[in-house]
């Protein structure tokens, strides 16, 4: 489809630009001039038109309708004047030119060349001041009059004779040249005024635009709905006038960028980032940008909800952490404490005594909390694939690599918290490592070359004394002062008072829930029998006994036998079983004697260990997880075990 509409002012110009466009398809012609020529032009742009083509007045008169497509000129060249001046000269002896100033300043070249002496009147191309330079023309002794089609009219109606400066071709083909190079700028230029139009109307955030003087340049839907205005009232207004409160035009002044302001605009609370344009070292106008603040704290939430989807998130926080005894308040006021620094932590504590619950209940109350958590157990995995785990690799490292390689757990975490659950049991040269990227802020991928820098809060946690590995040479020292910059032990759960009683109960009702059935309360012998229990495994522990306890069936208050029941104890075992007979019967007076109790309890947690190993053929890892202690303490009672 044609996008060039050439108007040529005379059907010989017509006939050029037809042979000069012989092979173009994009140009099309028409024979108009004055005001039919412009009535062609204002329709030509909703005919798809990009650019207009003519000559002389007739151009002018279109440049100046108020069209918006440009206009291109076929100029007048001097072998065109040269052309007409013969022709004139031979219709007559003295020659006139009027034309505009353009034109006429090269005459003087041309009566050099021609020794001839040519009258000339520069003019504009308003009709009356051309009826004004034809008679200067006549009235100076003229004969012929040389100009334009617009100039030749005038001089016929003063029965003057005259001669029309027709465009050659190489005038039309270098018109045609620019019409399509312009038509080309002009696409681009839509092009990017289109994009430009989609990004700021397809945003979330309001933008404002504003020049050197605060009047608005730009406004878009988003700055609509913030503001109550509309755009094309808005747009030319200065911004104290739009929206008062936004403050924009204070850095045409300070010439400072202002982020993160809470403005309220109506009935929106939003949060405005102003940036000032510089040209040149000068203040030439203010982009400003409004978010929602509703908006931000839902995109937050989507954000928090995605890492939680990858495991990303701490899952607890303190008042997660079940508990009123003194000792463990004491914990928690420390480790809150700690939450409000960016120091390594060093969590010391027995198996199953909360030392993870305390790590995400550090990071989500730290500074951090919207950053990534990340948690490994260095006990649960063998050497070479902890290295990976935490350094990460690139494709191709080892055999078995995945393809693209994997980010480690140092670079999952970086802005957030790493939390390196029973560190004392690493190897000597992953600590090695781990102290370099402590040291360093720097992770190296297995397989790679290159430096990531990583900014990460370490937290670790362990339940040996890593003091005394540190002197048994099992631990690196400098790691040991890395690491243990604050310190955090959390207390076992029978040093906790009464926390035991409340705890059970919690569990107890958590999981009687979970069945649909009614739960049940403690005798005071029950309550005897958990407080004086050792606890080896902790709230670990704790938890699975509650749970063993749910499946099975009480009648009134959970007694003594019932929670020995649910600790594993062997009731094919007769010695027990008489025990527990003469309990039932009443005969057996002496269970409030705590030596009598601590016999049980030892003989229970003997038994315990004991039917445990049977079940799991001797497998001591496996023994440890079911009874839900470490293989450390494991080894430890039986070691007490057979002493006995």
């Amino acid at each position: 489809m044609p996008e060039i509409l050439f108007l040529a002012t005379y059907s010989e110009l017509g006939q050029v630009a037809r042979e000069v466009c012989a092979d173009i398809d994009d140009v099309s012609i028409e024979v108009a001039r004055m005001d039919e020529a412009v009535r062609k032009a204002k329709g030509a742009e909703q005919k798809g038109y990009q650019v207009i083509i003519s000559r002389g007045v007739t151009s002018w008169k279109i440049r100046n309708s108020g069209i918006e497509l440009p206009v291109v000129d076929v100029t007048i060249g001097g072998y065109d004047i040269i052309r007409a001046y013969f022709q004139a000269k031979k219709i007559g002896n003295k020659v006139g030119i009027v034309d505009d100033e353009e034109i006429i300043l090269g005459i003087d070249a041309l009566e050099e060349v021609v020794e001839d002496q040519i009258v000339k009147y520069a003019c504009s191309n308003e009709l009356e001041d051309i009826n004004r330079g034809v008679e200067y023309l006549r009235d100076q002794g003229v004969e012929v009059v040389i100009g334009k089609l617009a100039m030749v009219n005038v001089a016929k109606r003063l029965s003057m004779k005259s001669v029309v400066i027709t465009s050659g071709v190489d005038a039309v083909r270098r018109a045609v040249s620019e019409a399509r190079r312009v038509k080309e700028v002009r696409k681009q230029e839509k092009k990017k005024a289109e994009q430009l139009k989609v990004i700021l109307n397809f945003t979330y955030d309001g933008i404002i635009a504003l020049d050197e003087k605060g009047k608005i340049t730009a406004f878009n839907r988003v700055a609509e709905q913030f503001s109550g205005w509309k755009a094309d009232r808005a747009l030319g207004r200065y911004i104290t006038e739009v929206i008062p409160k936004a403050h924009c035009h204070h850095l045409l002044k300070t010439g400072q960028p202002e982020i993160g302001e809470f403005l309220e605009l109506g009935n929106s609370k939003v949060v405005a980032n102003r940036v000032p344009i510089i040209v040149d070292n000068r203040i030439e106008g203010v982009v400003t940008t409004f978010q929602h603040i509703e908006r931000l704290q839902k995109l937050e939430s989507k954000v928090r909800r995605r890492l939680a989807e990858r495991g990303l998130v701490a899952k607890y926080k303190f008042e997660d952490i079940l508990g009123q005894s003194n000792i463990l308040k004491k914990a928690i006021e420390l480790a809150k404490e700690y939450a409000g620094v960016d120091s390594t932590i060093l969590i010391y504590g027995r198996t199953g005594s909360g030392k993870e619950m305390f790590a995400h209940a550090i990071h989500d109350t730290s500074k951090r909390r919207n950053e990534p958590f990340v948690a490994i157990n260095c006990a649960a995995l063998p050497e070479s694939l902890l290295e990976s785990e935490l350094f990460g690799y690139v494709e191709g490292a080892f055999t078995g690599a995945r393809k693209g390689g994997k980010a480690g757990m140092f670079e999952m975490a970086h802005g957030g918290t790493l939390f390196l659950d029973e560190v004392g049991e690493m190897s000597a040269m992953l600590q090695a490592r781990l102290l370099r990227v402590i040291e360093q802020g720097e992770v190296m991928r297995l397989g790679d070359s290159s430096i990531v820098p990583v900014n990460v809060r370490l937290i670790a946690a362990t339940h040996r004394d890593l003091r005394k590995m540190v002197e048994r040479q099992e631990f690196r020292e400098d790691l040991y002062y890395r690491l243990n910059v604050l310190s955090l032990k959390i207390p076992l759960l029978k040093e906790r008072e009464r926390d035991i009683i409340f705890i059970a109960q919690k569990f107890l009702n958590e999981f009687c829930s979970r069945r649909g059935k009614s739960t049940g309360t403690f005798s005071p012998e029950a309550e005897q029998l958990l407080l004086k229990y050792d606890w080896p495994g902790n709230i670990r522990e704790l938890r699975n006994a509650m749970e063993r306890l749910a499946m099975r069936s009480w009648k009134g208050q959970i007694t003594d036998i019932d929670i020995f029941n649910a600790l594993l104890l062997e009731e094919s075992d007769p010695a027990v079983n008489t025990e527990l007979r003469d309990k039932e019967s009443g005969g057996l007076q002496d269970v409030q004697d705590a030596r009598v109790l601590d016999e049980r309890i030892g003989k229970l947690e003997r038994q315990l260990i004991q039917k445990t190993l049977e079940e799991c053929r001797g497998n001591k890892t496996e023994a440890a997880r079911r009874l839900g202690i470490s293989r450390t303490t494991l080894w430890r009672k039986l070691n007490s075990v057979s002493k006995k």
